[in-house]
């Protein structure tokens, strides 16, 4: 229910007063946080208000200032309203704009890092595409060549006596794992076979 009064006593220095209430007399305790911003309270000025409860007491709430046009009350209450709310909104689009920027920054780093992979595999491909090839590497390639043109087949066949010729032992050296016919590493097969 809206009451109509007067500032009766009003305590600067502790931030709160007394509202006589102009219905029954009694005196209604105000504290400055719920006057409306601008000019501090004057004995005797008129308000209008309501009656809450703070825990056990009661005190007045909604307090509006008659001695002022309602435009300015409107005004202060508004101010008030957009000043409570400016600095949970300011946080809010400070971490939303933090965030973004964060979320942007790691988006463009990921790109910049899949393009800069991009890029040196291409270099490594066309520096491996334009590089000399060795005659070693020629004649190691011309050999699989001519041992792939062969009948020979791996077969699990590791040892001399298993070898139909001295190339079939030679082929199944070059391309064969465990193979058991070059003793002393060097590449030639069943050197002391005397089968050839």
């Amino acid at each position: 229910m809206i009451k109509t009064g007067k500032i009766k006593k009003y305590n600067q220095d502790r931030g709160f007063g007394f509202i006589e209430s102009d219905t029954d007399g009694k005196a209604i305790f105000f504290h400055i946080k719920d006057f409306p911003k601008g000019s501090l309270p004057q004995i005797g000025e008129e308000l209008t208000f309501s009656v809450g409860k703070d825990g056990e007491k009661i005190k007045a709430v909604n307090i509006v200032r008659l001695d002022f046009p309602l435009e300015r009350n409107l005004n202060h209450s508004a101010k008030s309203h957009k000043n409570n709310l400016k600095p949970i909104y300011k946080k809010k689009s400070e971490s939303m704009s933090v965030f973004s920027f964060m979320s942007r920054i790691i988006l463009i780093g990921g790109a910049a890092f899949f393009i800069y992979i991009q890029i040196q595999n291409y270099v490594q491909r066309s520096n491996l595409a334009h590089q000399p090839i060795s005659n070693e590497t020629l004649r190691i390639a011309n050999q699989q060549v001519d041992s792939s043109s062969n009948s020979f087949t791996c077969d699990g066949r590791i040892h001399c006596s298993q070898m139909n010729s001295k190339a079939e032992a030679n082929w199944f050296v070059r391309n064969c794992p465990g193979t058991k016919m070059d003793g002393d590493g060097d590449g030639d097969a069943c050197e002391n076979d005397s089968r050839w």
